[in-house]
């Protein structure tokens, strides 16, 4: 099988971080994926310039500085912040060439809805990798199928030990992905939640209820922060139906399965969630997936903008998912 040619667009995170080389780039190849080249902008800083010169090199292949690519590839994975981020948007949705964005949501709302707006109706996918964890997929089909009956209550809980705190602070930085497994799981719904954080941003929890009482928590931390190994300590996401209850642990290759029939623990066949999350971009690429709009983006942001305001002022908040 032939791999899909794939562009690595910047390499911009959060601070110090390098997705592109810890995390995206090294499970191209079991997603069927193959980097064609490296492109940055000049306009990012000197780490990041020097960041993508380095991976070019372990990759194997050029290294193009310049206002826009003109390396061919059939899509993009790119980790670039705010207008760079934007620019390339707009030049990816006038080739239709689909994109994958590394932690879209660290950018303010407004440049995610400006981001939307150049996108269009192109192909953007958000990197939220657990949402494409084999285990989450198979609690999915679960919910769906009425395995546990009604869906009661969802609960997620992400503790990261080691690495550098994010400068963006850990609700857009990690707790994006719980967000984003919960309205996953409940579906598109308005809620009412109340929100609390630490004053650093390094810890969040909330507690909600959607319009169908349907009940929402969730806890992100991390812990030992600035340890050279970061890792999860905790990533589990828990829910509770009419007739039956699920344990999906993020880490392991099982979830726990417990209905009024009977408990059990049910397997998967255990790829990585990046490598899961790449394939389905290769099928997006492709054309035999379907990803939602870049406009699902803001109402993404914009949930976690009335998270933050809810643990500002102490109220609860309502929002849309």
């Amino acid at each position: 099988m032939t791999a899909t040619p794939v562009l690595v667009a910047g390499t911009v995170g959060s601070g110090a971080q390098h997705h592109q080389a810890e995390m995206w780039t090294p499970a191209f190849a079991a997603a069927g994926l193959e980097a064609v080249g490296v492109w940055t902008p000049p306009t990012v800083d000197a780490a990041a310039l020097a960041r993508a010169r380095s991976l070019a090199g372990d990759l194997g292949v050029d290294l193009e500085v310049s206002e826009e690519p003109s390396t061919a590839a059939a899509g993009a994975v790119v980790c670039l912040r705010g207008a760079e981020r934007i620019a390339f948007a707009r030049f990816a949705a006038e080739r239709g060439m689909p994109i994958l964005l590394d932690k879209p949501t660290l950018d303010a709302t407004a440049q995610v809805e400006e981001l939307a707006a150049v996108a269009g109706d192109g192909i953007v996918m958000a990197g939220h990798h657990l949402s494409s964890h084999p285990g989450f997929t198979r609690a999915l089909t679960a919910v769906r199928g009425a395995e546990i009956g009604l869906l009661r209550a969802v609960h997620a809980d992400l503790v990261s030990g080691g690495g550098d705190r994010s400068p963006d602070g850990e609700l857009r930085n990690l707790g994006v992905y719980l967000v984003e497994l919960t309205r996953q799981t409940t579906g598109p719904a308005d809620l009412t939640l109340q929100a609390t954080a630490t004053g650093a941003g390094d810890a969040w929890t909330f507690l909600g209820r959607t319009d169908r009482e349907v009940v929402v928590s969730a806890h992100v931390s991390r812990a030992g922060a600035g340890e050279a190994s970061p890792r999860s300590l905790r990533a589990r996401l828990r829910l509770l139906g009419t007739h039956g209850s699920l344990i999906v642990d993020l880490a392991k290759p099982a979830i726990g399965l417990a209905t009024t029939n009977a408990t059990s623990t049910v397997p998967f066949v255990g790829e990585s969630s990046v490598v899961a999350h790449l394939r389905r971009f290769a099928r997006a690429i492709d054309g035999s997936v379907r990803v939602p709009a870049p406009a699902d983006l803001v109402t993404l942001s914009r949930a976690l903008d009335a998270i933050a305001a809810s643990a500002a002022t102490g109220d609860a908040t309502p929002l849309t998912w």
